[in-house]
């Protein structure tokens, strides 16, 4: 991004940026379920003047490492995903629609728990209903998961892979168990997941024992890392322990 107009003391930054290239920055997974009858709404206001959406953005940027430890940079929209999807539509049903700047928010955070206290400061305005909308309630539980293992090791990405659990991946296969999960408190998916890591940990040892294991240096790296909750990428101990 370019063209910085003001640093905060939070240490944000305001944008100029293009609209088109905003429309582009995905979603962050975290956020509230889109509501149709606000994008609705929002489009009667602004009575096809699509400029007048041109701020109130936020973004946030994560730096993480790949897999072979190299420094990655990643952007997610964390506010304004109404606007946007309006701004989105704009440009896909026009591919000669003209661009336009919009002013946009930028904060860098460290990790998934660092994204959801900021997306709670940012709409600490706006009531949470938690029994409504299922991404709150995920934030909840992924919260305190993450800050249950040690936070520098950064066993939580955004997206990444095994030896690392794949947050983004690990919303959407707990979306679908959502009726379990409802029926659990966070303290208790809590110790089940801490119990469960440690019974996998337990498992990949014994397993380890068998040199020719095709797996053997991926089961070393998690042991190593006291981290099981990533070795089955598709997370199917969830059903143990939402049981």
């Amino acid at each position: 991004m370019q063209h910085v107009l003001h640093t905060y003391y939070d240490g944000s930054r305001l944008y100029k940026m293009s609209a088109r290239a905003l429309s582009k920055i995905p979603i962050w997974k975290g956020n509230r379920i889109i509501d149709m009858n606000h994008v609705a709404t929002i489009k009667q206001s602004i009575h096809k003047n699509i400029k007048l959406l041109d701020s109130g953005y936020k973004i946030i940027q994560y730096i993480e490492n790949d897999d072979d430890e190299k420094t990655i940079q990643k952007y997610y929209l964390i506010d304004g995903q109404h606007r946007v999807s309006i701004v989105s539509e704009y440009f896909q049903n026009d591919p000669n629609a003209l661009d336009f700047m919009v002013t946009v928010t930028e904060i860098c955070v460290e990790s998934e728990t660092d994204a959801i206290q900021y997306f709670n400061q940012i709409n600490n305005v706006k009531p949470i209903q938690f029994e409504e909308d299922t991404n709150m309630i995920l934030n909840r539980y992924l919260d305190k998961l993450i800050k249950s293992f040690p936070i520098k090791m950064n066993f939580f990405r955004s997206s990444t892979r095994r030896p690392y659990l794949s947050i983004d991946k690990f919303r959407e296969i707990l979306q679908k168990k959502m009726n379990e999960l409802r029926k659990m408190t966070v303290d208790i998916f809590i110790e089940r997941c801490k119990e469960m890591n440690e019974k996998i940990i337990e498992e990949l040892r014994e397993k380890s024992k068998n040199e020719s294991d095709k797996e053997i240096k991926m089961m070393r790296k998690i042991i190593d890392l006291h981290f099981g909750l990533a070795w089955d990428d598709r997370y199917r101990w969830l059903d143990i322990i939402l049981k």
